[in-house]
């Protein structure tokens, strides 16, 4: 266990009982084929994605039975959309600022200073057009070192992606690292 400089634990009461908090659900819209082909194309630039992303007809003779998804793809990635043209600002409204913030899980109190100390994703089952996708992300676990500027706080959370059929997409367990 480290201390800080008063040789006390950076883990106070408040933090333990953040463990197991959650972040406002975010629902993405239905997932189109226009959609998955973008996001294809965009994931395999300068190469043609695999047909099972973009042609209906082959993807019907696959295992998958149609079209699905690459892994990558995001079904939250065109939920703002912009209505006008020209200078864009940061935020589209004080409601989109507020999820954002709410979304971002960090220990009450944590140190200033972060840094990202990794990511682990396990997928499941695969996207296809018409699916809407729900991520809700948890507070599951931290703890402290000792590091070369002091002590640090290690702090993780996950996010699963699920259908609407309640089926798991795919869990993301993240790392964070505050002092």
């Amino acid at each position: 266990m480290s201390t800080n400089s008063d040789g006390q634990s950076l883990i106070t009461d408040a933090m333990r009982a953040w463990v197991g908090s959650e972040a406002p659900p975010l629902t993405s819209p239905p997932i189109s084929e226009s959609d998955i082909r973008r996001a294809a194309i965009s994931i395999y630039w300068p190469e043609v994605p695999p047909r099972i992303y973009w042609d209906a007809e082959h993807a019907e003779q696959t295992r998958w039975g149609g079209i699905i998804a690459p892994e990558e793809f995001n079904p939250f990635a065109w939920m703002i959309g912009r209505a006008h043209v020209g200078p864009q600002p940061d935020r589209l409204d004080d409601a989109q600022t507020s999820l954002e913030d709410a979304r971002n899980l960090r220990p009450p109190g944590a140190p200033p200073n972060f840094l990202f100390g990794g990511v682990d994703t396990v997928y499941h089952e695969r996207m296809r057009p018409g699916d809407v996708v729900t991520s809700v992300i948890t507070a599951t676990d931290l703890y402290e070192r000792s590091g070369r500027l002091g002590p640090m706080l290690f702090y993780i959370t996950e996010e699963t992606w699920t259908k609407q059929t309640g089926d798991v997409v795919k869990t993301t367990r993240t790392t964070n690292i505050a002092w």
